[in-house]
C-alpha cells in the first residue's frame, strides 16, 4: 500500500491551518494600520510644529520691529538737535508703517508704527503718528512748590494755588490732594484730609510714606484714596480710542459709564517726569541773564545780539523796569576803579532779576547810572511784533536762560496739554485754555496741522496771535513752554495683513546725551489695539 506525504512534511515545515493563516494576516494588517496612524500623527505633529515655528518667527519679527521703532524714535529725537524742522508731533510719513522687512506678499511685510494719543480729541479719542511730550501733563511734584508759595502769602491773600492747579483734573478730591501733599512733603504732620506714615504703617501690608518728590507717576497708586479706576480710567487696552467694551456700562470689562466719552484716567493728565534741558542744542551752557558778573553778562550778550541788547539786559538788572519784579535799591559796590560798558556804570550792585525770558520783550528800563554823570534808560531791541516773536524769539530761548540749573522742571507745554492741564497753570486767565485749544488745528494725515504747530515753537505765539497781552505773557512765563525733553509713545510691530502684533510703550529721556530709553512696557497682552489698515503706510513700502 502506498502512503501519501504532504508537501509540508516533505519540506520540513509544518502546514498551517486556514485559521492560523487568517490570524497572521490580521496582525499584519493591524500593524500596517498602526504604523500608518503613527506616520499620520507624526506628520500632523510636524505640521503643527512647523506652523508654530513659523508663527514664532513672525511673532519675533513683530517684536523686533517694535523694538526697532523705539530705537528709531530715539534717533529722530537726536537728529532734531541738528535739524529743527524735524517734526516729532505728527508726521505720518516718518512714524506710520515704517518698513522693517519687505516681502512679495502683504502677509510677509513687517513694519513698525510710532504713535501717541491725540490730545485734541476729548470724546471718542484718536491717535497721531508722533511722540507725546510729558510736559503736556501737570507735574505732580509742582504741588509742593505751589503749596510753599501759598504758605508764604498773607492770610488775606491766600489763593488756593494747589486747588486751582489740580481741582479740574477729573474726579480729583480734597482728600486725595491732601494725601498727595503728605506723600510729597518731608514732615509727618497729617493734613486735614491727608495720610502720613502712621496711616500706611497700619495697613495689612505696611509700607513707608515717601515724604519726597515722586520719581514715577505710578507712585500715585500707593497713595491713600487713589484707586486703579481713577488712575487708569476706562481705556482698558491703552489704545486711546473709545472701544465698544469701554462704552457699554457694566456689560463687559472695564466698568464704564457709557457716556460716549473716553475717560483716560489720571495717568494721562499727571506726570512726575516732565523736564527740559537747560542748554543749547549743541549741549553748551546757555547765557544766564541772572548771573552775578555784569561785565561778563554784557560781553556775552553783545557777542550774540549786539550792544543795544547787551545794554538793555544789564540796565534791566541794575535798574529794573516799571513791570519788573521789585528789587532792592541799587547800591554802589564800593569799587574805586570804575568798570563800564557802553558808558553804563557796572560797579553798581544789580538789584533786579529776570523771572522769565518774556520780560525781554518790549518795554524800557528805569534810568541807570552812566559814567558820564547822567542817568539813562534803554529800550528793548525785541519788540512784540509777530515777526520778532515767531522768528527771532525761538533763537533767544535756545541760547538764554534765567538760572544755571541743568534742567527746568514742570513747565506745561501749551501746544499739547489738555484743557484740564492748561487750567493748572498758575495765574492763567479764565477763558485762555479754551482759546488755546480752539486755535489748535485738528490732527490729520496731511501736513497742515504740522505746519501750523511748527510755527508755534515758542510760547510767545499766544501773544503773536493775540490770545494774551504782553503783561499776561510775562506773568505766565515761568510756567509755560512749547518744549520738553521727556517723550512717551507706543511702538507697534505689525504686518500689512494679519499676523501677530507687538505693542510696547516707551519713554525716552532726551535731557541726556544721547537720548536714553527710560523704560519699556509690553502692552501686547492688552490686545492688538489697532486694526492693521490704520497702521499701514499709505506708500508702496519703499520707505
Amino acid at each position: 500500500m502506498k502512503t501519501k506525504v504532504s508537501a509540508g512534511k516533505l519540506s520540513g515545515i509544518p502546514a498551517l491551518s486556514p485559521g492560523r493563516r487568517g490570524f497572521i494576516l490580521a496582525v499584519v494588517t493591524i500593524t500596517i494600520v498602526l504604523l500608518t496612524f503613527a506616520a499620520y500623527n507624526y506628520s500632523g505633529t510636524m505640521l503643527v510644529e512647523h506652523e508654530a515655528v513659523v508663527m514664532g518667527g513672525r511673532d519675533l519679527l513683530a517684536r523686533t520691529a517694535a523694538e526697532s521703532g523705539i530705537e528709531y524714535a530715539a534717533t529722530r529725537i537726536l537728529e532734531r538737535d541738528a535739524d529743527s524742522t524735524i517734526n516729532l508731533y505728527n508726521d505720518p510719513d516718518f512714524f506710520r508703517g515704517r518698513l522693517i522687512a519687505d516681502s512679495t506678499v502683504d502677509r510677509g511685510r513687517v513694519r513698525c508704527t510710532i504713535l501717541a494719543i491725540d490730545e485734541t480729541n476729548t470724546t471718542s479719542g484718536n491717535v497721531r503718528f508722533g511722540l507725546a511730550n510729558e510736559s503736556a501733563k501737570f507735574n505732580i511734584n509742582k504741588m509742593l512748590e505751589l503749596d510753599a508759595l501759598e504758605e508764604a502769602l498773607p492770610d488775606d491773600e491766600k489763593l488756593g494755588l494747589v486747588s486751582m492747579a489740580v481741582s479740574n483734573i477729573p474726579n480729583m478730591t480734597d482728600e486725595v490732594m491732601d494725601s498727595i501733599l503728605d506723600w510729597l512733603d518731608s514732615d509727618d504732620e497729617r493734613r486735614p484730609y491727608g495720610a502720613e506714615n502712621s496711616d500706611y504703617q497700619a495697613l495689612a501690608i505696611p509700607y513707608e510714606c515717601k515724604n519726597a518728590p515722586m520719581e514715577s507717576i505710578e507712585e500715585l497708586l500707593k497713595i491713600q484714596g487713589v484707586t486703579p479706576d481713577l488712575f487708569y480710567g476706562e481705556d482698558a487696552n491703552k489704545n486711546g480710542l473709545l472701544d465698544p467694551n469701554e462704552n457699554d456700562g457694566d456689560k463687559t470689562l472695564p466698568m464704564d459709564n457709557a457716556d460716549g466719552i473716553l475717560d483716560l484716567g489720571w495717568k494721562d493728565y499727571l506726570t512726575a517726569t516732565s523736564r527740559e534741558r537747560n542748554s543749547t542744542p549743541e549741549g553748551e551752557a546757555k547765557i544766564n541773564l541772572n548771573m552775578g558778573e555784569m561785565t561778563e553778562l554784557y560781553d556775552a550778550i553783545e557777542e550774540l545780539y549786539g550792544a543795544d541788547a547787551a545794554s538793555f539786559v544789564v540796565a534791566y538788572r541794575l535798574g529794573g523796569t516799571d513791570y519788573s519784579t521789585e528789587g532792592l535799591p541799587a547800591t554802589d559796590s564800593g569799587i574805586t576803579d570804575k568798570i563800564s560798558r557802553n558808558d553804563i556804570d557796572l560797579t553798581v550792585v544789580p538789584a533786579y532779576q529776570f523771572t522769565s525770558l518774556y520780560e525781554l520783550i518790549g518795554g524800557e528800563t528805569n534810568p541807570v547810572k552812566m559814567l558820564s554823570g547822567t542817568n539813562q534808560s534803554f529800550l528793548s531791541p525785541w519788540t512784540e511784533d509777530a515777526n520778532t516773536l515767531l522768528n527771532i524769539f525761538p533763537d533767544l530761548e535756545q541760547t538764554l536762560t534765567i538760572n544755571e540749573d541743568a534742567y527746568i522742571e514742570g513747565r506745561i507745554n501749551i501746544n499739547q496739554a489738555r484743557r484740564e492741564v492748561l487750567m493748572a497753570i498758575p495765574y492763567i486767565p479764565e477763558g485762555l485754555p479754551d482759546d488755546i485749544i480752539s486755535s489748535r488745528p485738528p490732527v490729520t494725515l496731511e501736513s497742515a496741522s504740522s505746519t501750523i504747530m511748527a510755527r508755534r515753537n515758542t510760547a510767545a505765539w499766544i501773544l503773536a496771535e493775540g490770545l494774551v497781552d504782553l503783561a499776561t505773557l510775562r506773568d505766565l512765563g515761568p510756567y509755560i513752554t512749547t518744549g520738553g525733553d521727556i517723550y512717551r509713545f507706543q511702538s507697534i510691530g505689525h504686518f500689512d495683513e494679519g499676523g501677530p502684533t507687538t505693542r510696547m510703550e516707551a519713554m525716552i529721556d532726551a535731557t541726556i546725551y544721547p537720548p536714553q530709553i527710560s523704560f519699556v512696557r509690553d502692552l501686547t497682552t492688552l490686545g492688538r489695539g489697532y486694526h492693521p489698515s490704520m497702521l499701514k503706510s499709505a506708500t508702496d513700502g519703499s520707505q
